[in-house]
């Protein structure tokens, strides 16, 4: 059965979880909504996977998240982290559940102050051209963060097409302008956006830019997403967020272009399933 919204990006496995996911997942079902949950390292990946097998309308993605590569930044929230391990990732890729390869790409803001920049960028991207690489080869999209890194990940993407690699991405959890939008659609990708578009106040100073980047997609390639358990939407902004939400996003997403709510449903369903490859009839 066709889904009525799709949460594209959320980490609905992870430990932010542990006593509210019986809630959380009776509300998406209410509410006829998917969800993709998202990996950040071979064990949340393989944890994403396992929990999508038990979940009717989850889907799960592998990948190694840049920030653990460079930085000693943790987030509870998350759960345990773990050194990169590509074999296990490209072992994980295979399985049916898996609709894209991710989250991976660049941040570099991740970047402790000790370390030598230089090499730490270096390993960012070379392990971002593994995730294109596995992407390529498994034939599924890729799920990409990218912080402060813009033209270092679109050349990356370029320079991998010119080697015959099949690019296809989304990136996600956007808050540019649209200058930067533009680059990034020139460069072939979709972009996905979050609650940071329903925020009001002038606290982030990024709201009103990403919002002039709404209004000014393409709709074909656009997709809605919460990242839950973070970045909540108003009305729930500072709470903890969850895939159910996207819908406050979705309907922002209306309000800014003007368009009828269920005709903003229709097509960004229609690009996840596109996009993803997911089962819906």
């Amino acid at each position: 059965m066709k889904p009525r919204l799709i949460d594209t990006h959320c980490h609905l496995h992870f430990p932010a979880y542990a006593n509210t996911l019986s809630d959380v997942l009776k509300r998406l079902k209410e509410n006829e909504m998917w969800a993709i949950t998202v990996g950040t390292t071979a064990k949340t990946s393989e944890a994403g996977i396992k929990f999508a097998h038990k979940h009717d309308g989850i889907f799960a993605t592998v990948g190694y998240h840049p920030e653990h590569l460079t930085s000693s930044f943790h987030d509870e929230n998350e759960g345990a982290t773990e050194p990169f391990d590509f074999a296990k990732l490209h072992k994980l890729a295979q399985d049916k559940k898996v609709v894209a390869i991710g989250e991976t790409g660049l941040d570099f803001f991740r970047i402790d102050p000790e370390r030598d920049r230089t090499a730490a960028i270096k390993m960012q991207e070379e392990v971002f051209r593994q995730h294109v690489a596995l992407a390529h080869e498994c034939g599924k999209p890729l799920a990409i963060h990218c912080r402060e890194a813009t033209d270092q990940l679109l050349e990356i993407v370029r320079d991998e097409r010119s080697k015959g690699k099949t690019v296809n991405g989304v990136m996600h959890c956007f808050s540019g302008t649209w200058d930067e939008a533009q680059r990034i659609l020139e460069a072939g990708l979709h972009i996905s956006f979050t609650g940071l578009i329903t925020f009001s106040t002038k606290k982030f100073g990024t709201e009103q830019q990403v919002q002039r980047a709404v209004e000014r997609m393409p709709m074909d390639k656009l997709m809605v997403e919460t990242d839950a358990p973070w970045l909540a939407p108003e009305p729930y902004r500072g709470k903890q967020n969850e895939p159910s939400y996207v819908e406050f996003i979705a309907r922002k997403v209306a309000e800014l272009r003007k368009m009828e709510f269920e005709e903003v449903v229709r097509i960004t369903t229609e690009n996840a399933i596109k996009f993803f490859n997911l089962p819906a009839a």
